[in-house]
Formats: structure tokens, sequence, C-alpha cells
């Protein structure tokens, strides 16, 4: 038992019975267990602790600007331009600010217009970019294999990529293997982790790309066509909610970038990334794309392992999406939800209660909790 009242073992326990019980039921009389883990910060974080939380990506300094023109514009235009430093509530507030001004012309600064604006929030998702690559590695592909760059794995590494590929052995022992994929992921991340953790776990030679659905089919990955990368199995969701670092809008639709980019590829074209404001705006088509898989994979999730997120007030339109798991109390029956993180329990416990709000009372979906890091649990299983 824990200083927060939690038994790690317990949970650990629940969770490695829980997945064997599913995985060895005759798949003739039920449909194959779907495992969703929903990743958060915290699962980068797990990965490489060097990983920048919200508040450090998106907290900016002046400098940081200095070759910003549009961005200094907007500051100056808002009279913000003597801080010195945004935290990321300012940061919020200037990403709310642009938002409603994008949205309603009517209401606009005078000396605000669609170019102008549409130049700062792409000026600001270069800035996001940049820092978080200034503070990690995000594992770009090598030019020539189209792998991830990866150095020897660390200790926590080895004990998470060894937990999936527990998972996948695990099913491919039962007969699932390539024909239904056992677990999928969603993740508020814009990063690669996701990418790199399943390249060790499939131990293959060939990209990862083929064995991955991302909600929406790219144009082209790498600059490849995407007969190149065409998936050769049942496809393994890895659906990114906020966007991500390799995802770039272009006329046709979208394409994937894994390559490194230098920071003036980057301003000609910045990823698509969700930035933390007070009322998010999803209005893109990619958003209107990826939901809809999004609730789909959700609503058919037996087992949802949640790492590394809290569950924020602000995530609204976030956390409605992740109440799909269960509609009703009926679509709850027989679903469980594990958290694993470090933060305050009660605070966490308080919000997953609030979104299956019946949960007190009918006692689903079952609910677990881990006080700890994502690799912590991960060793635990694998030793259980």
């Amino acid at each position: 038992m824990t200083a927060t009242g939690i038994d790690n073992a317990d949970t650990v326990e629940a969770f490695t019975q829980l997945i064997g019980k599913m995985i060895g039921q005759d798949p003739e009389h039920r449909k194959p267990p779907v495992v969703t883990f929903w990743c958060g910060a915290g699962f980068s974080k797990a990965w490489d602790p060097r990983s920048p939380t919200d508040g450090e990506l998106f907290a900016i300094d002046l400098d940081d600007i200095r070759d910003f023109p549009n961005l200094q514009h907007v500051m100056h235009v808002m009279g913000w331009e003597n801080y010195r430093h945004l935290d990321f509530e300012r940061f919020k507030n200037l990403r709310y600010v642009l938002d409603m001004q994008v949205r309603y012309p009517d209401i606009r600064n005078r000396y605000f217009d669609d170019q102008n604006l549409h130049l700062s929030i792409s000026e600001l998702r270069t800035l996001v970019m940049r820092r978080f690559t200034a503070a990690c590695d995000i594992h770009n592909v090598d030019n020539a294999t189209l792998r991830f760059n990866t150095q020897a794995l660390t200790h926590e590494q080895q004990a998470i990529s060894r937990f999936f590929a527990g998972l996948e052995d695990q099913a491919q022992r039962a007969g699932l293997g390539g024909d239904w994929p056992l677990y999928h992921f969603l993740t508020t991340n814009y990063d690669f982790t996701i990418e790199t953790i399943l390249e060790h776990v499939y131990r293959q030679d060939a990209p990862v790309f083929g064995r991955l659905y991302r909600g929406v089919t790219p144009q082209r990955i790498c600059a490849g066509s995407i007969w190149e990368h065409l998936p050769r199995t049942v496809d393994r969701n890895v659906i990114k909610i906020n966007g991500g670092f390799e995802i770039l809008p272009t006329a046709a639709g979208f394409d994937f970038e894994y390559r490194r980019r230098n920071d003036t590829q980057i301003r000609e074209q910045p990823p698509l990334l969700i930035l933390p404001s007070q009322v998010q705006d999803y209005d893109e088509p990619y958003f209107h794309q990826v939901f809809p898989k999004a609730v789909r994979l959700l609503r058919e999730t037996d087992v949802l392992v949640i790492v590394g997120y809290s569950m924020p007030q602000e995530d609204s339109l976030i956390r409605f999406i992740l109440r799909q798991l269960a509609e009703s109390p009926n679509d709850a029956k027989g679903k469980h939800v594990f958290v694993i993180d470090t933060k305050n329990h009660a605070t966490i416990k308080s919000r997953l209660e609030e979104m299956f709000f019946y949960l007190p009372r009918t006692g689903w979906p079952r609910e677990y909790y881990f006080s700890g890091r994502f690799e912590d649990f991960c060793t635990r299983v694998a030793s259980s």
C-alpha cells in the first residue's frame, strides 16, 4: 500500500489476470478483446525523461520570438510587448485571442486580418516544435532506411518495449496476431514515441508505417508514395488527437514527414498542432476525420489504459471524446479503466468519476489506479 492509499501490486495483478482471461476466451463465442492506451505527456516522459511537460513546452520568453515578426506584431497590438515571459496560462490566453479573432471577424482588432493571424498561428506551431526538439530527441527516421534513430535503450525503455512485446506475444499465442491487433493507441502527444516503441516491438527491418492506421491516409510518407507503405496486415490504430510533428497539411490532404527538417523547412510548412487555449478549436479537416475514428475505437474498447494524462478541465472536447468509452451505464458494463499517473490520486479519481458520473453507483467501468511511473508499471507486469 502506497502513501496515496493505492495498492499498486493489486493493480498490476488485476491487469495481468484480466488480459490473460480476455485473451484466453474462445474467439468463436466472443469478439477478440480490444485494449486501448490513452497516452498523455507522462507517457512520453516515461520513454524520455527530457520530454517537456505542458508547463515547460508552452512557456516562452520574449527572446524566443525575435525572429517571428507576426508574433511580435500580435504581442505589440495586444499590449504585451513588455512581457519578458509568457507562462502556460498566458500562452493559452494568447492562443485564445488568436482563435477568437480568426473565428469572429466582426470583433477583429483593426490591425489583424486573415493573413497575419494565420501566419501567427503557423509561427506559434513552428516555435513549439523548435522548443520541443531543443529539449529532447523526437527520434526522426534515418533518411535512407526510414527507421527511427534510437541509441541503445535505457533500462526504462527496455521495460516499456518488453511490456508491449509481451502483449504482442500473448496475442499471437492466442491466435490473434495480425488478424486482430490486441492493443491500439490514442494520444494527445505530438511526438514519435509510440512509433519508436512499436518499431522495437515488431522486430522487423521494414519501416513501421506499414503496420499502423492513423485515422487519415496521407498522400505521401517521407516523400515516398503511400503505395510504398500500404498496410501488410490488419491495421493497428495510432491516432493523434492533437495533431503531430509529422502531420503536414497540403492542398490535397496531408503528408507525413518523419525525417529531420531544418528550421527553414518547418517555417515554410509547419506541422498541424492543436495548441493549448481557453477554448480549443478543432475546426480543421484532419480532426473532422480522426475524431469519429477515435470515438469508434473507444466504443469498441474493453480495457482502457490512461497513461500520464490528468484529464484537465480545459480539455473539454477531449474529455468528451474520452467519455465515449461508455455513453451510458449499460455501455460501461464489462469495461475496465486503468489509470497510471504520478499526479495526485484523488484529483485523477474525481475527474474520472466526473466523466463517468454513474461509476460510483454502478461500479462500471471498473477502475484501477497505479500511483507511479509507467516504466515501473511495465517492469512489474513483466515480473508478475
